[in-house]
């Protein structure tokens, strides 16, 4: 039975006492410029350079980096004062290529004093370069994705200079960095595998905002006897049966919020959020700001048109998941902004630290209520102070309430009014983009296709916001009372593509399906004179006839040769796309 450490998240400390080489502070003071001891620095570091394991729980932007950092550089110090080139001391791992170029920034400001080796193994490059560079170059310090890490595991060069296998047998430290994002993204499997080839005396870290019931496997297979350290907004004394038995029985877990982040919440109907979200940005032009959408489609179709309005007014980039060549170069412009706008998806909510984010936005909720902290997290990082605001629709009221609850987090309303004539304003813009080109058109309705949940929605005036010229035909919209959206009179499958390649082969798309639809038609016209050819169907409510049936049939095989991969993803979005 263990205790934990007994602290609260605004304490501050000095580095006096710290137990690490005078060089590396001297480097978190003068470079750095951290002149304060956080509550999880001072802890973690005091644990886990005495020879311990640790599990530490801590709210985004508390220091948990600098808090295993020091202690590994620490250690593999003390156990070698100089280690080969290819000599591996440490494993770091983490949820992605971005936290890794972070993570590996901050080991950068020590290894002119310690002379060690960072390398960073991550699914952005090709696998040979990986192995390439690791020959060349060394690496005393591992930064990896679990999936790329296992991969090089299973491999050996030719010559045997490449052997993570037999190189893993000296390693002094092991950290998990995010690890339930770790679990979130199913690399379970991976860690434990990875886990099998570290020595079993290592020690072992592992940083997370939450401890969910099926971190437990991994705790108990991966570390030994740890130290269990909580901080959180108030103090905290807990043996490690009550810490690590309680999560297991609940899956709603609470977590702290950076104690300088103020969080409010406005109520906007959905036909107006646009119009509300560009006033707000309007108001903190000289700010920087980091705006949140649920999907990859909702990102650049919005981030597009958020470019085009502001675009000589501040900078606005895009960066999402699918986004793989240009993400880091994007982040990277980012940091470097003074004033700006980032449009993203929860890619940007664990692990990323961006300094001085004034507000973190919120389009709509997140799936998961544990993400809207790590989204409100981005900004209020350490000792600095940052604003959060998340625009919820009429429906999502109880929101607030449900967040005080399940996360133990308050929120303030925020008065943003929006008038009728601007909302219509707006409306009339999205749509002359839509006229304009084809590929705005179907931007447009793909953003709106991927957004739609099976929670309840005012599906017409989200159609509204979306600036859509008709409704899309998919299976979620069957039933629903679709009477209030204004249709465009515009026939859509007359607006092109600007590009000319794009367009022949739409239009011959479009030939083949109507040469198609017209033997469907005539095959359903000489049904239509036989038994039951009166008969309709009743759906939801609402009598269709047999050619609205057919169609309805259509739309259900083309969702299942999606299932079953009989059909791509583009083929399947062109065909709901199209009029």
């Amino acid at each position: 039975l263990r205790t934990c450490f007994d602290c609260t998240v605004q304490s501050f400390f000095m580095w006096n006492n710290i137990p690490v080489r005078e060089d590396l502070k001297e480097i978190v003071k003068t470079v750095l410029g951290f002149t304060n001891v956080t509550a999880v620095q001072k802890s973690c570091i005091e644990h886990f350079v005495s020879f311990k394991d640790v599990i530490v729980q801590a709210p985004t932007g508390s220091g948990k980096t600098l808090a295993y950092v020091l202690p590994v550089l620490e250690i593999l110090l003390k156990e070698k004062p100089e280690w080969k080139k290819s000599e591996i001391g440490a494993v770091i791992l983490v949820p992605s290529q971005e936290l890794a170029v972070q993570v590996e920034k901050v080991f950068s400001y020590f290894l002119n004093v310690t002379k060690l080796r960072t390398v960073i193994f991550s699914g952005k490059k090709n696998v040979k370069k990986d192995v390439k560079k690791f020959c060349k170059d060394g690496g005393n310090i591992i930064i990896a994705t679990p999936g790329r890490l296992e991969t090089l595991l299973n491999l050996n060069s030719e010559n045997g200079d490449f052997n993570l296998k037999v190189q893993f047998k000296m390693v002094e430290v092991f950290v998990l960095d995010e690890a339930d994002r770790l679990l979130e993204l199913g690399f379970s499997k991976s860690l434990t595998k990875i886990m099998s080839h570290l020595p079993k005396t290592r020690r072992t870290g592992l940083f997370s905002a939450t401890i969910p019931k099926n971190m437990a496997e991994l705790i108990k297979i991966g570390m030994r006897n740890p130290m269990l350290i909580v901080i959180d907004g108030h103090k905290l004394l807990l043996s490690e049966e009550a810490m690590l038995e309680k999560p297991m029985e609940n899956d709603q877990q609470t977590m702290s919020t950076p104690h300088g982040l103020k969080i409010y919440y406005s109520i906007v109907a959905p036909e107006a959020k646009l119009a509300v979200l560009r006033k707000f940005l309007l108001d903190h032009l000289n700010e920087k700001i980091l705006i949140f959408f649920s999907t990859c489609r909702c990102v650049d179709y919005f981030g597009e048109f958020l470019k085009k309005i502001f675009k000589k007014k501040t900078k606005i980039l895009t960066i999402h998941g699918k986004k793989q060549n240009g993400r880091q170069r994007i982040f990277n412009q980012f940091l470097k902004m003074k004033s700006g706008i980032l449009v993203a998806t929860d890619l940007m909510t664990r692990g990323i630290d961006v300094a001085d984010i004034d507000w973190v936005v919120q389009f709509d909720p997140p799936r998961q209520a544990s993400w809207f902290i790590h989204r409100c997290g981005r900004t209020a990082r350490v000792e600095r102070s940052g604003n959060a605001l998340i625009l919820l629709m009429p429906n999502e009221e109880s929101y607030p309430e449900f967040l005080k609850k399940n996360q133990s987090v308050n929120l303030s309303e925020l008065s943003l009014p929006c008038s009728t004539e601007d909302c219509d304003k707006m409306l009339e813009v999205l749509r002359e983009r839509a006229l304009s080109s084809r590929e705005i058109l179907e931007a447009g309705t793909k953003a709106f296709v991927s957004y739609i949940q099976s929670y309840s929605l005012d599906v017409v005036n989200v159609a509204h916001c979306y600036g859509l010229l008709k409704l899309p035909r998919m299976p979620e919209l069957a039933g629903r009372d679709l009477s209030q959206f204004k249709r465009s009179s515009v026939n859509t499958s007359t607006i092109a593509y600007k590009d000319s390649k794009k367009e022949e082969k739409r239009l011959q798309l479009m030939e083949q399906r109507r040469k198609s639809n017209d033997n469907k038609q005539n095959s359903r016209q000489a049904k239509a004179t036989g038994k039951g050819a009166k008969r309709k169907q009743k759906i939801s409510g609402h009598q269709y006839t047999a050619e609205e049936v057919g169609e309805i049939e259509d739309d259900y095989k083309m969702v299942k040769k999606l299932k079953t991969g009989k059909i791509s993803r583009e083929d399947f979005d062109q065909h709901f796309a199209s009029d």
